[in-house]
């Protein structure tokens, strides 16, 4: 209850935000549905998959697990849960901390029980290996150790979404700097930049003030809560913002650039397209609930 709280208290007073999202995922929940399972398999490894479900199977009937018990049931429910909710795979990721340490005690006892393999190999030493191979192969899925440029040939990001969601950012800030420098000065000092999602906002964000950008505003989740752009901002640079938002909130919209990453890679970026928008139709103070998106 007391870690809970704080985040509990900050959910209540920003309106649960958490639940707009899950609303929002509800849109891709039976997906996630179909690839849960064999995800909770993929991420864990194939050789530690019966070691975490023994975990499971110990801690809640063992009774030497008897004090362990509640942090078992939580951890069930956890993976249980996102499941019938329909979140995302990685969403329990945390609760196979318990369940991976609770599964080495009966392994431990299995393995003590096994006799050397071919009169050699203690049963832990294979066990090791398989973890060790089940890790490597998983590797190139987990994190990005391959070229950026083998996702176009391999797609690894339709498994694994993130490892393709930062590729060509000094390209896609570049693209808006540019885009930036080419308004009229007069211009340029009451224009703001908007993006669509965080990914690029965080690429514009890291990589912008070095590029002379100002500060990057999006209605994507907590970005929209950060705020909106400074009042006097009547234009903005827009990558990858929904044309008929950018319409409805101002007067003139024009496309002025579409941004490929040059590696062929399929991701959110891809194929975004760039406006300028002027003539605000209203205040920023009233426009920026129009922007929010929490998905």
């Amino acid at each position: 209850a007391a870690l809970a709280a704080p985040d509990l208290i900050w959910q209540a007073a920003h309106g649960w935000p958490s639940l707009d999202v899950f609303r929002a995922l509800q849109t891709a929940a039976g997906h996630n549905r179909i690839t849960y399972w064999p995800a909770q398999i993929f991420y864990t490894g194939v050789a530690l998959t019966p070691v975490w479900i023994a975990g499971a199977v110990w801690a809640l009937r063992s009774a030497q697990a008897r004090p362990f018990r509640p942090v078992a049931i939580a951890c069930v429910i956890a993976v249980l849960l996102q499941f019938v909710l329909g979140g995302k795979p990685y969403y329990p990721g945390a609760a196979f901390t318990f369940l991976l340490a609770a599964g080495a005690v009966p392994l431990e006892r299995w393995l003590a029980r096994r006799r050397p393999l071919a009169s050699r190999a203690s049963p832990a030493v294979a066990m090791g290996a398989a973890m060790v191979v089940c890790g490597a192969i998983g590797l190139p899925v987990a994190i990005p150790v391959l070229p950026a440029r083998a996702l176009h040939t391999v797609p690894l990001q339709k498994i694994n979404y993130d490892l393709a969601e930062t590729i060509a950012w000094p390209k896609l800030a570049a693209l808006a700097a540019s885009e930036y420098r080419a308004l009229p000065g007069p211009q340029r000092r009451r224009t703001t930049i908007l993006t669509g999602n965080y990914g690029e906002a965080g690429a514009i964000d890291r990589y912008g003030p070095g590029l002379g950008l100002p500060t990057v505003h999006s209605g994507a989740n907590n970005f929209w809560l950060w705020g909106p752009p400074p009042a006097a901002d009547t234009a903005a640079i827009a990558v990858n913002v929904d044309p008929a938002l950018l319409r409805r909130e101002f007067t003139q919209v024009r496309r002025v650039a579409t941004f490929w990453n040059g590696l062929g890679v399929s991701d959110d970026e891809q194929g975004a397209e760039v406006f300028v928008a002027t003539g605000l139709r209203s205040s920023w103070a009233q426009a920026w609930p129009a922007f929010r998106d929490y998905s």
